[in-house]
């Protein structure tokens, strides 16, 4: 320890107490003393920037932190604990990863095998060589699971008892869903049209099925189908080219329909999907560009515009 100071009470009170760690009535009239000791042999940081982006049901990232002292240090315990609640996986949910990797000052890289918590949120790791004086670095390989939620989070870190965040995670969507190409024009009383979206693969594997929604436009007196032959299907494109036609149920209100267990149809990085369902305008429709509110899990798009005439 250095810079060590024994500091004095005054009458019946201790001396101290506006340390963080003093615990009350020590040191009191009556009351044993305390001794305090505190170091600093190395510090621990995130280990961004950057931050690291898993997309929901892709590949890992690694997050770590920074571990620097000007001292030797001997070998440490670490662990890595996953956030609560935020659905991240040591590894992928086909392939498990409990592994660190520790990169000394001089860049050479040593893997350590941990033991899995029973919970399955905390690896704990013994004996770790961080290899100072210097700065090293320390990641583990997670991934986000399939309904992670989106947004920001960390992993904790603790080196030795000290405790950090790791670099910033970044969860993002498994796929986007946008507008499903050229508008189409619906002539009130007319034929049915069929307005879309295109659903796009950003990296994800075996994407489950999901939910989906068409809402019609509110107040402008538009049918799915027309009002003499109803339509409440939703035919999706897949990425090889393949349709297939699911069968909706339609709200009370009649504006919409939802599907159940639809396969998006795209398996790989970058694959594309599009996805329609057939409206029609009635006599009572005003003129006017509008369009169907799409959503495809918990992701939202507008369809391709309709311009009613």
């Amino acid at each position: 320890m250095t810079g060590g100071s024994t500091l004095a009470g005054k009458g019946t009170q201790a001396g101290g107490k506006d340390d963080p760690l003093y615990q009350s009535p020590i040191g009191d009239a009556g009351n044993h003393g305390q001794v305090v000791l505190q170091w600093s042999e190395f510090t621990v940081t995130p280990g961004g920037p950057p931050d690291v982006a898993l997309t929901r049901g892709g590949p890992v990232g690694y997050p770590g932190v920074h571990v620097e002292s000007d001292v030797e240090v001997d070998p440490v315990s670490v662990s890595v604990a996953l956030p609560v609640d935020r659905g991240l996986l040591f590894g992928t949910q086909t392939l498990a990863d409990y592994q660190l990797t520790v990169q000394d000052p001089v860049g050479r890289t040593t893997p350590h095998t941990g033991k899995l918590s029973e919970d399955g949120a905390t690896l704990v790791f013994s004996d770790v060589d961080l290899n100072l004086p210097g700065t090293s670095v320390m990641w583990v390989a997670v991934s986000a699971g399939h309904n992670a939620p989106l947004g920001a989070t960390s992993l904790t870190f603790t080196v030795a008892g000290k405790s950090s965040a790791s670099t910033t995670v970044v969860v993002t969507p498994a796929y986007d869903v946008t507008s499903g190409g050229d508008p189409v024009t619906a002539e009130r009383g007319g034929a049915p049209v069929y307005p879309g979206v295109e659903v796009r693969n950003n990296g994800s594997q075996a994407i489950p099925l999901q939910s989906i929604t068409a809402a019609l436009p509110a107040d402008l007196n538009m049918q799915f189908g027309t009002a003499d032959n109803p339509d409440h299907q939703l035919t999706v494109w897949d990425a090889n080219r393949n349709t297939t036609v699911y069968m909706g149920h339609l709200s009370d209100d009649g504006q919409v329909l939802t599907f159940s267990h639809v396969d998006l149809g795209i398996p790989d990085a970058g694959s594309r999907s599009v996805m329609w369902v057939a409206v029609s305008a009635s006599d009572a429709t005003p003129p006017g560009a509008t369009r169907v509110e799409f959503s495809v899990g918990d992701r939202l798009s507008p369809s391709t515009t309709i311009n009613v005439i």
